[in-house]
Order: structure tokens, then C-alpha cells, then sequence
């Protein structure tokens, strides 16, 4: 069984980002920056560019966060993952059954990543950034991680707690789209800003082709 990385102790931020330089960034490859491996996905991410932020409508104990998760799993450079579910650990082994590398995904908890993480999105350490429900994020958080997401050629997965609305817009997300799985056969996402717009269906064997 593979070990935990240390990322995955009670890390303070400094620490998380030491251990991320030392990593080696990635070669440069060609083609997009977001590949899933699944078509009908990676249609709709083919014109992500650096410091574009995405956001996602996930509520939970739908499973939909296994659609963002795909883009995690092949060549990803330094990610990581800002979460803040007080009392919930990270359990290493599922991710690694999901096919991602935890040497380049680290993990840290927080309901207010601005006030409490800014260091790290004042740097270019992480070229992917992952912020999942967080509890307090207000509209000039969301300004600020946009226009740092742009000056370091980030992007950035903004994860909400709720389907988002076409009503409700935001100007700094590049591409919104909810997702969840339907039924027991397939994954239901609905883009509702992009370059394309509508409704796209998963089948199931899709999302798990590369797992375990």
C-alpha cells in the first residue's frame, strides 16, 4: 500500500509551500491545459487558458466531485486542494485509487482561504488551485483570487455547495457548470456559461475507465 505523503499531516501553509518547490515542475507538453481523457468532457475545457477560474456547482452526497477530479489525473503540475470540512480527514487511499499523484496534490483545510491562506495565492508555487465550498467567500475574495489567478497563469476550480444559476452570473468565472451523478449509470453536468452552453451526459464507465 502506498504511503501517505507528507502533505497529508496537520501542515501549516509555510511548510505546504517549501515541500512544493522543491518539486519539479512538470515539461511543458502541447494541446490543452485541462485533459480528462473523456471526449465529451474535454470538449468544453479546450479553451481554458492561464488564469482562467472555473466554477462548479456541486452539492454534496451527489458525487459530482468526481467530474473535477478527472482533470487531476493526468501530468497535473503543483495542485492543490483547499477544503473546510471541520472534523473530515483526507483518506489518502481513495485518491490514489482515483488515479491521482498525492506528490503533487497537497491538501489543506479552511473556511476562509483569503484571510487565512493569502500567501498562497500571491505566488505561482501552485498552478492549480482547488477551493471546495468554502464558508466564507465574499465578492471581493472572489476579484482577488481572479486577478492573481491571471498575474501567476493559474487556474482555479471554485467549487460551490449548490447548483449555481444562470440568474445568479459571475463575471470572473470563465466556464460554469454544474454536475452530479444521475441514476446509477451516469454523471449529468449542465454548462451554464461557456464557449459552449447545454446539457452533457457521462456514462459511468467513463468516469471510472483509468480507476484502481
Amino acid at each position: 500500500m502506498a504511503s501517505i505523503p507528507a502533505q497529508f499531516a496537520d501542515s501549516c501553509l509555510s511548510e505546504h509551500l517549501v515541500s512544493a518547490r522543491l518539486l519539479n515542475r512538470p515539461r511543458p507538453h502541447e494541446g490543452p491545459l485541462l485533459r480528462s481523457g473523456i471526449e465529451s468532457l474535454d470538449s468544453h475545457f479546450a479553451s481554458i487558458k492561464p488564469g482562467d477560474l472555473i466554477e462548479w456547482g456541486i452539492p454534496p452526497g451527489l458525487n459530482g466531485r468526481l467530474i473535477p477530479v478527472q482533470f487531476l489525473k493526468h501530468a497535473i503540475p503543483t495542485s492543490i486542494w483547499i477544503y473546510h470540512h471541520h472534523g473530515l480527514g483526507v483518506f489518502a487511499s481513495s485518491w490514489i485509487s482515483h488515479g491521482i499523484d498525492l506528490q503533487r496534490l497537497f491538501f489543506i483545510r479552511s473556511a476562509k482561504p483569503v484571510r487565512e491562506l493569502r500567501p498562497l495565492f500571491l505566488e505561482d508555487t501552485f498552478k492549480r488551485i482547488i477551493i471546495d465550498s468554502p464558508k466564507n467567500f465574499s465578492s471581493g475574495d472572489l476579484a482577488f483570487v481572479s486577478q492573481q489567478a491571471r498575474k501567476h497563469r493559474q487556474i482555479v476550480f471554485l467549487i460551490r455547495h449548490y447548483f449555481l444559476s444562470q440568474k445568479q452570473g459571475n463575471p470572473y468565472a470563465s466556464l460554469r457548470i454544474n454536475t452530479w451523478q444521475s441514476g446509477n449509470d451516469e454523471f449529468s453536468l449542465h454548462v451554464i456559461k461557456g464557449h459552449t452552453t447545454g446539457k452533457i451526459r457521462i456514462p459511468l464507465r467513463e468516469v471510472y475507465a483509468d480507476d484502481g
